[in-house]
C-alpha cells in the first residue's frame, strides 16, 4: 500500500529521499542501518518507527491509536535500546519482546549505537537479522558506517542521516562533479567511463571472469580517472542497482537503467548490499598507501566470493 509520508520538521534530522520513497512505498528493509550524528539518528529512528507503526495513510500522522500510543512511551510494538552500550542482556530482552504477539502485525526495534556494541552482544543478534520475521523492522544507528561490525553491516541497507544545514555524508553530489571534472580530460568521457565501468560489472557477474583479470581490467579503467574516484562511481552506480532491486525509483544514472534491471535480479539484495560494502572498504584502503593493484585484487576476490555458487 502506497501511503503519503509526512515529513519530520526541518529544524530535525535530513531524511534521504530514498528512505522517504521506501516507506511511502512499503519497501522499506527490514533491517536498516542509519549513520551519522547521534542526535539526528536517533530522532530519525525514532521517526521511521512512529511512521511504520502508524494506522493512517499519511504517516506519520500524530492522531490514530498507534502514534498516541508512541508518543505516550506505551506502543507495545516498539522496542529500544541503546546508549553507552548495547549488552548481551539488551539482546536477549528483544528477543524475548520479538517472540511475543505483536499488537498490529508489526513490530520495530531500533538498537542507538551499533558500532557500541559488545561483541557477544553482535553475535547474538546476526541470527535475528539473517531470518527476520514477517512485519519485523530493525533500525540501528551508529556514528559511521566504518564503525560497525562488517557482519552487521553487511546485513543492513545503511543510509546516511543529517542534521540540518550540514550535508550527509553521502556521494550524491560526486556524480555530477565527477562528470564536469571529465569534460575537461581529453578524449574521455563520462558517458565513456560508465559504459566501461557497466562492461566490467558484467564481466564480474555473468561471464565469470576471474578475480585477478578483473582487477587488472580495473585498473586499465582508472588510466582515465583517479581510482578513489572510479570506486565512488563504482559504489554509486551499485547503490542505484539495489534500489532498482528493490523497486524505488531514485536512481542516478538513469540512462543506464535498462542495464541495472536486467542485473538487479541476479543477487539478492544482502548480497547488493555486500558488494557495496567490498567497494567502499576497498576505497578507504586507498588512504592507508594500500599497493592500487593489490588493493583491486583483494577488492575483486571478495567480489566474486559474494556471487551465487561461488
Amino acid at each position: 500500500m502506497t501511503q503519503k509520508i509526512m515529513m519530520p520538521p526541518s529544524d530535525s534530522f535530513v531524511l534521504p529521499d530514498a528512505v522517504a520513497e521506501a516507506l511511502a512505498a512499503g519497501r522499506l528493509p527490514h533491517a536498516t542501518l542509519l549513520v551519522g550524528p547521534s542526535r539526528a539518528t536517533m530522532t530519525a529512528a525514532r521517526y521511521l518507527a512512529k511512521a511504520l507503526l502508524c494506522e493512517d495513510t499519511t504517516c506519520p500522522c500524530g492522531r490514530c491509536s498507534a502514534c498516541i500510543r508512541f508518543q505516550a512511551g506505551t506502543q507495545t510494538d516498539f522496542f529500544e535500546v541503546g546508549g553507552e552500550s548495547i549488552k548481551t542482556a539488551d539482546i536477549e530482552a528483544m528477543q524475548r519482546w520479538l517472540s511475543v504477539r505483536g499488537h498490529s502485525g508489526k513490530k520495530v526495534y531500533t538498537l542507538y549505537g551499533a558500532d557500541q556494541m559488545t561483541g557477544v552482544a553482535a553475535n547474538r543478534i546476526l541470527k535475528t537479522l539473517e531470518e527476520p520475521q514477517p512485519g519485523v523492522y530493525a533500525l540501528l544507528t551508529a556514528a559511521t558506517r566504518q564503525s560497525v561490525l562488517s557482519t552487521i553491516r553487511s546485513r543492513c541497507t545503511v543510509y546516511p542521516i543529517a542534521e540540518p544545514g550540514v550535508s550527509a555524508h553521502t556521494d550524491v553530489q560526486v556524480i555530477p562533479l565527477l562528470e564536469d571534472a571529465m569534460k575537461e580530460t581529453e578524449n574521455h568521457s563520462f558517458d565513456g567511463f560508465i559504459n566501461k565501468m557497466i562492461k566490467w560489472v558484467q564481466m564480474w557477474l555473468v561471464d565469470g571472469t576471474p578475480a585477478l583479470i578483473l582487477a587488472a581490467q580495473w585498473q586499465l579503467i582508472c588510466e582515465e580517472v583517479s581510482a578513489a574516484d572510479s570506486l565512488t562511481l563504482l559504489v554509486e552506480y551499485l547503490r542505484d542497482i539495489l534500489h532498482t532491486r528493490v523497486g524505488q525509483s531514485s536512481i542516478r544514472f538513469q540512462d543506464w537503467e535498462s542495464h541495472m534491471k536486467r542485473v538487479a535480479p541476479i543477487l539478492e539484495v544482502r548480497q547488493w548490499s555486500r558488494a557495496i560494502e567490498i567497494v567502499l572498504d576497498s576505497r578507504q584502503r586507498l588512504e592507508s598507501h594500500v599497493a592500487t593493484l593489490l588493493n583491486f585484487e583483494q577488492m575483486c576476490i571478495r567480489l566474486r566470493e559474494v556471487l551465487p555458487d561461488v
